[in-house]
């Protein structure tokens, strides 16, 4: 039995209900392969509502209440992973990466460096700490070839130790149900059945670049009849994007719909989904979005032009382009033949991204891990 202890800064992000971090673990931890390893959950700051929810799920937390730069939380995990008998300490966030791999050091356990995004505004603070503690870094996952380069540039992670392990999602989870219960779902919002529905799915910060998808639709709405716009989420620019509609006053064909539970649901009323992202890693929400058929534009940053590939299986833009965003939303509304071919290709490659084959490829790296020790 492998014992591996997931340490991660925090679950949710403040104005925020979900974190694509705390999703992932809502997957992982029931798929790891319980005969072969014990995979146990800490995270640093108070409880927050993500890490409720996960507790919901029956997956078991222990939250530290630790400040961000309290080093007594070493003490805390050192104490843990001599009390669990730990052998992996795998390492989510900044403050998991620095206080982690110290008490890795400490007890003379394995780490792994796991990074889920590029971080533009990285803190000063942290690299004194990555230079420092670069080689004690026993292995690093990347989300996607872009964020390993980030490691290796920014994080001085030796390039060797570094392995890219894309996110994926429940595929059977997201696939579109009836058409009635579609017809339910379109009716629940006051959409007609024959007006296209344009969305974006994700928190609402400045990351997932929303304020470009609002501009995007200002310019689109009186250039078609029954198009109408949703952005499903919540987070702290609510707000200020409710605003922004009111100024173009398009407030009447924008939906802004808050935190939803159920994606799949929400999502099948969807016909196009946009993602308007300024920075990424490899967001849930799109393999979400291609297993369920979805036509998609995008942004071309990170990770997302990896998985997605322009006029193959998405459309791609530049980020901060809300031109770019419009025109390809245009396009794909002029010409819905096209907008189905990409969303069927979209579903075949789809299938390269179930969330069964990232838990098979991380457990198979601590294997590997093990058998150096």
């Amino acid at each position: 039995m492998i014992k591996v202890l997931h340490v991660v800064d925090k679950f949710g992000v403040k104005g925020s209900s979900v974190h694509g971090v705390s999703r992932l673990f809502s997957w992982w931890i029931p798929r790891f392969d319980k005969d072969q390893f014990d995979v146990r959950l800490i995270g640093l700051r108070r409880a927050d509502e993500a890490c409720a929810n996960l507790r919901q799920q029956g997956i078991d937390v222990i939250s530290l209440n630790k400040g961000k730069f309290d080093f007594s939380t070493i003490t805390e995990i050192v104490k843990i992973v001599r009390q669990q008998k730990v052998d992996i300490l795998h390492l989510h966030g900044y403050g998991a990466t620095n206080f982690g791999r110290i008490a890795a050091k400490i007890t003379k356990v394995k780490n792994i460096v796991h990074e889920h995004f590029v971080d533009p505004a990285m803190p000063i603070y942290q690299v004194p700490f990555d230079y420092l503690l670069s080689q004690a870094s026993d292995f690093g996952i990347a989300v996607s070839n872009s964020v390993k380069q980030f490691m290796v540039k920014k994080r001085f992670l030796p390039e060797e130790k570094v392995k890219v392990v894309f996110n994926g999602a429940p595929l059977c989870d997201f696939k579109a149900p009836s058409r009635k219960v579609v017809a339910a779902e379109r009716k629940n919002w006051g959409i007609p059945h024959d007006c296209k529905i344009i969305a974006s799915i994700g928190r609402l910060d400045e990351q997932k670049g929303n304020q470009y998808f609002i501009d995007a639709a200002a310019k689109i709405i009186n250039k078609f009849d029954n198009v109408k716009f949703m952005i499903i989420g919540d987070g702290p620019l609510m707000i200020k994007l409710k605003q922004r509609c009111g100024r173009y006053r398009i407030d009447k064909d924008v939906i802004f719909t808050g935190y939803q539970p159920d994606i799949p649901l929400i999502q099948s009323v969807v016909d196009i989904q946009v993602f308007p992202s300024l920075w990424e890693g490899t967001p849930l929400t799109v393999f979400e979005a291609m297993s369920m058929k979805r036509a998609i534009v995008s942004t071309d940053v990170d990770g997302l032009g990896e998985v997605l590939r322009h006029g193959e299986n998405a459309l791609l833009v530049p980020a901060r382009d809300s031109k770019g965003l419009a025109h390809a939303i245009e396009d794909l509304l002029a010409h819905p033949y096209k907008a189905e071919r990409l969303a069927a290709q979209a579903e075949l490659d789809s299938y390269k991204f179930d969330i069964q084959k990232t838990v098979d490829q991380i457990q198979q790296i601590y294997n590997e891990i093990i058998m150096k020790r």
